[in-house]
C-alpha cells in the first residue's frame, strides 16, 4: 500500500478537478473569477499490483567428438576417453602455431630429423689420443659413414643419417658403430657400440621433404592392413605436411617384396591423407615398387614425399 499526501495552494479554473486513485476523489469547485483559493489537504490512495516472473529455458544437446572436431578420426575418439592431464599436458607444453584449426596429435612418436642420431665417444681407458675414428656400419656391417680427424675426440659427434655417398640412411634397418682411438704410441683401440633402428625419418632430398618409414612399422605383416602404431605414424605425417606445406601436392612411394601388395600400400596410404587433410583424391599421386630384400622383415618402406617443399615454406 502507498499513501501519498498533497499539501498547499491550488489554482483551479471553473471547472470540477478529479483525482483517480481507482475511484472517484470528491469535486471541489471555485466560483468562476476567484483565484487563490486553498484546497484541503487531500490522500491519495493506491495499491502496487506489479508483478513480473521470469522463466529460463532449459537447453540441453549431446556432445560428441563429431560436433567438437570438424577434422574427426577415429584417432579422435580415443583421445577423448583419455583424462585432460594425459590428453592435455603434452599440448599445452608444446604449442605451435598452426595454418590449420586442427590440434596436433604431440601424443604420437615423432620421425628422426637432422640430426637423426649423435654418438657421445668417450676412451673408458683414458688414453692419450692422438686421433680418433667413428664408423657408422649398415646391417651388413658394411661401412656407411665415417668420421675422424688427428686431435682429441670429441664430446659428440652429430649424424645426418647420410653414408660417405650421400646416400640416406634406410628408415628401420639396423645400423651400428665402431669408435676408436690411435694413442700417440700409434697403439690403436677399438671400442663397438650396440645396434640401433630408426623407425621414421624426416628429411629433405633436393626439393622434396620426405618422411620415410619402415614398413613393418606401418602395415602388418606382409597385408595391405595398417596397424595401430602405422595409424599413428600417418597421423604425425599429415600433421607435419598441413602445418608446413599445406599448397604442395604430395606423392606416396611404395616398396614391398610384391608389386600387387606395394600397389595396394600405396593407395592405402593415399586414402588415408586425403581423408586426414580433407584433399582432393588428385592431390597425391602414387608409386610402387617390388624390391625383394635381404632384410625382408623389415617388409619394405613407405615414403611420403612433399613436392616442391622449399616453396611451400
Amino acid at each position: 500500500m502507498h499513501i501519498i499526501v498533497l499539501r498547499g495552494l491550488l489554482t483551479v479554473a471553473a471547472g470540477s478537478l478529479i483525482l483517480l486513485s481507482g475511484r472517484a476523489a470528491p469535486a471541489y469547485t471555485e466560483q468562476e473569477g476567484t483565484t487563490g483559493s486553498g484546497l484541503p489537504e487531500m490522500v491519495v490512495e493506491a495499491e502496487n499490483q506489479v508483478r513480473q516472473d521470469i522463466h529460463k529455458t532449459r537447453i540441453e544437446f549431446p556432445l560428441s567428438a563429431a560436433i567438437i572436431d570438424t577434422f574427426y578420426v577415429p584417432a579422435d575418439e580415443l583421445l577423448l576417453s583419455v583424462s585432460p592431464v594425459q590428453g592435455l599436458v603434452p599440448f599445452l607444453n608444446n604449442p605451435e602455431p598452426l595454418l590449420s584449426e586442427q590440434v596436433p596429435h604431440y601424443w604420437y612418436k615423432e620421425p628422426a630429423t637432422t640430426p637423426v642420431a649423435t654418438f657421445y665417444p668417450e676412451d673408458p681407458e683414458g688414453h692419450k689420443a692422438r686421433s680418433w675414428a667413428l664408423t657408422v656400419t649398415d646391417y651388413r656391417g658394411s661401412t656407411f659413414r665415417t668420421f675422424g680427424k688427428k686431435s682429441e675426440p670429441p664430446s659428440n659427434v652429430k649424424w645426418d643419417g647420410r653414408g660417405d655417398q650421400g646416400a640416406m640412411m634406410q628408415a628401420g634397418y639396423p645400423y651400428s658403430y665402431v669408435f676408436s682411438i690411435t694413442d700417440k704410441g700409434t697403439n690403436t683401440y677399438n671400442y663397438a657400440g650396440t645396434s640401433f633402428r630408426i623407425p621414421a625419418v624426416d628429411y629433405m632430398e633436393d626439393t622434396e621433404r620426405r618422411l620415410d618409414f619402415s614398413g613393418d612399422q606401418v602395415f602388418k605383416r606382409d597385408q595391405s592392413k595398417l596397424s595401430v602404431d602405422g595409424e599413428g605414424w600417418l597421423i604425425t605425417a599429415a600433421d607435419r605436411i598441413r602445418k608446413d606445406h599445406p599448397y604442395s601436392p604430395l606423392k606416396v612411394v611404395v616398396r614391398a617384396e610384391t608389386i600387387g601388395l606395394a600397389e595396394q600400400r600405396a593407395q592405402v596410404v593415399a586414402d588415408y591423407l586425403v581423408d586426414q587433410m580433407i584433399l582432393a583424391e588428385d592431390w597425391i599421386d602414387t608409386e610402387a615398387e617390388a624390391r625383394p630384400d635381404l632384410r625382408s622383415e623389415m617388409d619394405g618402406s613407405v615414403s611420403i614425399r612433399v613436392v616442391h617443399a622449399e616453396k611451400s615454406r
